[in-house]
């Protein structure tokens, strides 16, 4: 499990430590640093699997796309160099510290060069080949570099209803897509395939199709899905129905929240222990009811091994999680939550970081953190 992430001078981070817990939640203002967090961990994933053997730092890629050097780096320091920091838990209970430095000898560029390595505090020589940002000798064994490569990614803008989604291979459907549009296929592939016993919903058979069908209706009430190939083209249909008497229908006439969730959920039951997963706004297009349902689900996985990384703008989703640690289905410190709040001129970003106990409440609650309802109220009142 990756334990702590360092960023220095990448985007409106000039330094920035966060503890890393099997559940993160990243909540504050916009623009104020969530997805600059989850972009530090993408860049490295996208990275090491798109260019292998590569000495830099892609920035223009398949799942990210964030522009030229002059754009990422922290425009307020003015530095030619930004820094990431990772340390991870071994299984043995020791830990594992990398630090990666990239220097922007051009600001044009569309990767940032490799310009240092320390790998558990002890600075590597990058005179022979280099696999996954580190030396060829200790790549392999890394435990750090296994989880980014296994690192899974549903950004905010996830693929809305569509009249045919695409079919690959098997192993083209290893997960669902970083906008979710791989999420049938995947369906299609593993229906079969058995999801942990911790996640199973009570009275229903542990397949991936029936339980991923089992959560579905705890968010929507009645909810049935059908996943079809279509004869003679390697494409699928998704088919959607909110009451058990009616006909399945197209994506298109049950609402966009069917198919923004329906990625998360596959995602989540399909992930095996030591998988990484970050989600950015799972909120988007849910009831109230169904947003806590998703937190809830969230803690569930964190607590079955799965490492997520779970922005939000909703408190239902963090209400879900703190209903879990109340429930004891998740520890308390196996919750960590950053809020990002609006930086003074010309500062830093400092995010704060309250902590939750075993009845689910936190010890703070800075200003703007999840507190509009209370301001809207002590006006109407």
């Amino acid at each position: 499990m990756l334990s702590s992430l360092g960023i220095d001078g990448f985007k409106c981070f000039d330094r920035v430590r966060l503890r890393l817990a099997p559940l993160t939640l990243l909540a504050g203002v916009n623009g104020g640093g969530k997805s600059s967090v989850i972009q530090t961990l993408v860049l490295l994933h996208q990275s090491m699997v798109c260019r292998e053997w590569s000495r830099g730092l892609l920035l223009e890629g398949p799942e990210l796309a964030l522009g030229t050097a002059a754009d990422v780096l922290n425009q307020v320091v003015g530095a030619r160099h930004l820094q990431f920091h990772l340390e991870t838990a071994r299984v043995d209970g020791g830990s594992e510290s990398v630090s990666w430095s990239f220097e922007a000898t051009d600001r044009r560029a569309l990767a940032i060069a490799l310009h240092a390595v320390l790998l558990d505090g002890v600075k590597q020589s990058l005179d022979g080949p280099i696999r996954w940002l580190l030396p060829e000798r200790v790549a392999g064994a890394s435990v750090t570099i296994d989880k980014l490569r296994r690192l899974a990614w549903l950004t905010a803008e996830r693929s809305g209803p569509r009249e045919v989604y695409p079919l690959r291979d098997a192993d083209g459907h290893a997960g669902v897509g970083h906008r979710g549009e791989l999420a049938a296929g995947l369906m299609y592939w593993r229906e079969t395939d058995e999801v942990s016993p911790v996640l199973c919903v009570p009275e229903v058979p542990p397949t991936l199709f029936h339980q991923t069908r089992a959560q579905m209706q705890r968010v929507f009430p009645g909810c049935d899905f059908r996943v079809s190939a279509i004869d003679g083209a390697s494409a699928l249909t998704l088919r959607f129905r909110t009451d058990p008497r009616a006909d399945f229908q197209r994506p298109q006439n049950v609402g966009f929240g069917l198919t923004q969730v329906f990625p998360i959920v596959v995602a989540l039951l399909a992930a095996r222990p030591g998988d990484l997963i970050l989600v950015e706004n799972p909120e988007v297009h849910l009831h109230p009811a169904a947003q806590q349902q998703l937190g809830g689900l969230a803690a569930r996985v964190a607590a079955s091994g799965v490492q997520l990384i779970v922005e939000t703008h909703s408190d239902h989703v963090l209400n879900g999680v703190r209903l879990a640690v109340k429930r004891g289905e998740i520890e308390p410190d196996a919750v960590a939550v950053h809020f990002f709040g609006a930086s003074p001129p010309g500062g830093s970003v400092a995010p704060v970081s309250p902590q939750i106990d075993r009845d689910g409440r936190l010890d703070q609650w800075p200003d703007g953190f999840f507190d509009q309802l209370d301001l809207a109220l002590s006006e109407l009142l």
